[in-house]
C-alpha cells in the first residue's frame, strides 16, 4: 500500500468514530465534529500550537482551521484578531462552535478556499497555513473535503498561497508556514524564489509519539521585492 493509500485509509477510517468527540488541550474544552480534518490521527496542529513564534498582539490570518486549533489558542493566549478559515464548512463550523465553548471573542471564522474569500484589503501581521504537504499527481482527484487536508495536487495550492499572500501582508508581516520534514522541498524553493520571496526555518522538531518531523518556515518578501537591489560593489 503506497502512503497515499495509507493516508486515505486512514482518514475513511476516523470518521466511523462515534460523533461529537470531546478532547481537551491546552486548557481548552473541544468539539471535533463528523466531517472534520481527524486530530486524533494527525497531530501536526499539537506541535505547531507549542512551536508557534512570538505572537503577542499580531493580527492572525490562519488558513485551514479544521477544528479550531493552533488558530483559537493563539486567540486565547494573546493575539490582537483571528481570522480563520477553511474550504471545509464543516471544519468552519466546527471552529466556531469551539471558539464559543471557550469564550474567544476576538475570532472571526469564513469558508474560504485559500484566500478566495479574504476581504480585500484586509492586512494580516501574520498569515499562518498548516499546509497539506503529502504531494499528489496534479490530477488527483478529492474523495471528500477532509482528504483536501492532507494533499496538495501538484503542489498547486502552494502556488496559490504564496503568491497570492503578499497583497494580505501588513508592512513587516510575514507568512508562516508549517511543513513535514517528508515535504518537497525542492518544490517549496521553487516556488519561493518564482515569487521573489525569502524563507528560512524558525523551528523544527519531531512530532508527538509518531516518527515525523516538522518545521516552520518563516517566509517574507525579498529585498528585491521592495526594490533594493545591490551595488556593484556588493557583487
Amino acid at each position: 500500500m503506497s502512503e497515499v493509500d495509507k493516508i486515505r485509509a486512514t482518514l475513511r477510517t476516523s470518521q466511523q468514530r462515534t460523533f461529537p468527540r470531546q478532547i481537551r488541550e491546552f486548557g481548552l474544552d473541544l468539539i471535533v465534529r463528523e466531517g472534520v480534518f481527524p486530530p486524533e490521527d494527525f497531530q501536526s496542529w499539537r506541535w505547531f500550537s507549542e512551536n508557534f513564534p512570538p505572537f503577542a498582539r499580531k493580527r492572525i490570518l490562519e488558513i485551514g482551521c479544521g477544528f479550531g486549533l493552533p488558530g483559537l489558542l493563539l486567540a486565547k493566549t494573546g493575539a490582537l484578531s483571528l481570522l480563520a478559515c477553511d474550504i471545509n464548512p464543516r471544519a468552519v463550523a466546527n471552529t466556531l462552535e469551539n471558539a464559543a465553548r471557550n469564550g474567544i471573542e476576538n475570532v472571526d471564522v469564513i469558508g474560504s478556499d485559500i484566500f478566495s474569500n479574504i476581504p480585500p484589503g484586509k492586512k494580516f501581521d501574520i498569515i499562518f497555513w498548516n499546509y497539506p504537504w503529502n504531494l499528489v499527481p496534479a490530477k488527483f482527484e478529492f474523495s471528500d473535503d477532509i482528504e483536501r487536508g492532507a494533499f496538495d495536487p501538484g503542489y498547486g495550492q502552494l502556488e496559490r498561497f504564496l503568491s497570492e499572500a503578499q497583497a494580505f501582508l501588513a508592512e513587516g508581516g510575514k507568512i508562516l508556514l508549517g511543513f513535514g520534514i517528508n515535504a518537497r522541498d525542492d518544490l517549496l524553493e521553487r516556488i519561493v524564489a518564482a515569487n521573489d520571496l525569502r524563507s528560512v526555518i524558525v523551528k523544527w522538531g519531531p512530532g508527538p509519539n509518531i516518527d515525523l518531523a516538522y518545521r516552520l518556515f518563516s517566509i517574507r518578501r525579498s529585498a528585491t521585492a521592495y526594490g533594493f537591489r545591490p551595488s556593484r560593489g556588493l557583487l
